[in-house]
């Protein structure tokens, strides 16, 4: 049988499409003023639709040499962290949700703490400065590479996987890194999806351990990059460095901005898909569970 809309069906669509649209048209309006004149921008800056389309500010953007550097060391930064880490998490997660694990309750509540307290960032930077790693992609890195929040996921995700799988394979005679990396780990692939996303989401876009330990440029990843490009634009864009007949009357400090949102999420939306089967049941289980 058919079932009957109801008006609170037609309400609940409503609501929905409306919220989808929320939050769909940000993303999609970042993406129009990009390829905005900046008349056209002033005249109407909530457009659907660009009338006159223009490149210049990805030209403005991608014709900086420091770009394809930026790139190299933001993907050199996420290929070194994301394994580093999605490995120290989950060793680490599967270890806390072990009951018989000695002091587990202790040593948890020692990971638990510099979530609330941190030594500070003077402390942070001496330390990096007395390890030799300053104006380096090291401690970009190794910094957060035990991240507390992700481990606390996987911990979680543990606690719902049942204690006889454990108990028949310490039967047949598996060690606790068997266990951990041949049974555990292959039932974890949703709660490690979703660790993977957010580690290289978290390294993909970080700028501000950049800003703090490397002043070399040649050593930036591409959030500093693209951050320097959007500085200098501002600048001579209202100083009047750039002539008008260089410009075209074409770009504008916003239209920069947007581009280089556009470029810094192309990377991410590339990955996405990819992990999105396991993302939502993922973060879920393991947020729920324990």
């Amino acid at each position: 049988m058919k079932k009957r809309i109801t008006i609170g069906d037609i309400i609940i669509a409503a609501v929905m499409i409306a919220w989808g649209f929320t939050i769909f048209y940000p993303f999609y309006n970042t993406v129009l003023t990009s390829f905005m004149t900046e008349a056209e921008f002033l005249k109407n800056p909530f457009s659907f639709y660009v009338k006159d389309i223009t490149f210049d500010a990805y030209k403005e953007i991608l014709s900086n040499n420091k770009i394809p550097r930026g790139f190299l060391n933001s993907l050199i930064i996420v290929a070194g962290y994301t394994p580093l880490s999605v490995i120290l998490v989950s060793t680490a997660g599967y270890a806390m949700s072990r009951k018989k694990f000695p002091l587990r309750n202790i040593i948890n509540n020692y990971f638990v703490m510099p979530m609330y307290f941190s030594g500070g960032i003077i402390p942070l930077y001496l330390l990096v400065k007395n390890l030799g790693m300053l104006n380096s992609l090291w401690p970009i890195i190794l910094l957060d590479a035990m991240n507390l929040y992700n481990m606390i996921l996987v911990k979680n995700y543990f606690y719902g996987i049942p204690d006889s799988l454990e108990e028949s394979a310490r039967i047949d005679g598996a060690n606790d890194i068997r266990i951990c990396f041949q049974i555990y780990m292959p039932l974890a692939k949703p709660i490690l999806a979703t660790i993977l996303l957010f580690c290289v989401v978290n390294k993909w876009n970080e700028w501000y351990n950049p800003l703090l330990f490397i002043t070399n440029t040649k050593q930036w990843p591409l959030q500093l990059v693209l951050r320097e490009i959007i500085g200098e634009a501002a600048e001579r864009l209202e100083t009047g460095g750039i002539s008008e007949e260089l410009l075209g009357l074409e770009t504008f400090s916003q239209s920069i901005k947007m581009a280089t949102v556009v470029v810094t999420m192309v990377p991410i939306m590339c990955v996405y898909p990819f992990l999105q089967k396991y993302f939502i049941k993922g973060i879920m289980i393991g947020a729920v569970k324990g």
